[in-house]
């Protein structure tokens, strides 16, 4: 491919006073135009096949969790609920559709990762299991906590902060980030039973799947975000870079 790849970006719809609105974090179109792609927001929900036609692939931004009901979970709790979006989850999963039958490749961040892990055919880590605070305490806060444990970060809250990622040798990620790197983390779900075809290409520290890639389809996976900067983490194009070149190699 010659030209700059065309990147779809879905957006995130919301009501506020104004009414029903869509919302999009920009980093995400920085992060791809720096890695030498043209970033496009896609806001409509009736358009799905047509953004497959137009686009050379697909970003599947993050957002809120999906509904339980998707992956065959249970609401349990109140936090199950918590900021899910009906109309978010179709849309996702009807462009992640038309852009698998299209064939085009697919970057999934966060939650997108574990749309596309559910779309074909994975579950869901409702909560990941309480991990220990450095008072020696345990937790299931889910947002906004990070604990630092004699002076480094800590490896057991996937809440908020920057975690050590072991990468699997040989795979795509590994060229682009080593076999090991620091990134950020803001999830308190996981991947579960990973999806048939699907291979684990990056974990934390605590075994948590952070990245997977698909066997023969252009498909990735990432559970944190790489074009988000916070404490301890600076954004890192490597991700996006990685991406893009699987696009203009048509694989």
């Amino acid at each position: 491919m010659d030209r700059k790849p065309i990147i779809l970006i879905t957006a995130e719809d919301i009501n506020d006073a104004t009414g029903n609105v869509y919302v999009m974090n920009k980093e995400y179109g920085e992060a791809v135009r720096l890695a030498g792609g043209k970033p496009f927001g896609a806001a409509s929900f009736d358009n799905s096949a047509g953004y497959a036609e137009f686009a050379d692939a697909l970003v599947l931004s993050h957002g809120p969790n999906m509904h339980p009901f998707r992956y065959g979970g249970r609401v349990e709790r109140p936090e199950d609920l918590m900021g899910s979006s009906q109309t978010k989850d179709d849309f996702d999963f009807a462009i992640l559709k038309a852009f698998l039958e299209a064939g085009k490749p697919v970057l999934g961040i966060n939650r997108g990762a574990l749309i596309i892990n559910v779309a074909l055919g994975g579950s869901v880590a409702k909560a990941i299991p309480p991990r220990i605070t450095s008072e020696g305490q345990y937790t299931d806060k889910l947002f906004g906590a990070y604990n630092v444990l004699d002076g480094i970060w800590s490896n057991y809250n996937h809440s908020y902060g920057p975690q050590k990622m072991l990468i699997k040798k040989g795979s795509r990620l590994e060229k682009y980030l080593g076999e090991g790197c620091i990134a950020n983390t803001f999830h308190e779900q996981a991947v579960g039973q990973l999806a048939e075809g699907l291979r684990v290409t990056a974990r934390a520290e605590d075994g948590t799947i952070e990245a997977f890639e698909h066997e023969s389809l252009p498909i990735i996976g990432v559970q944190w975000n790489p074009e988000h900067s916070c404490e301890g983490y600076q954004a890192d194009p490597a991700v996006f870079r990685m991406f893009i070149d699987m696009v203009r190699e048509g694989k």
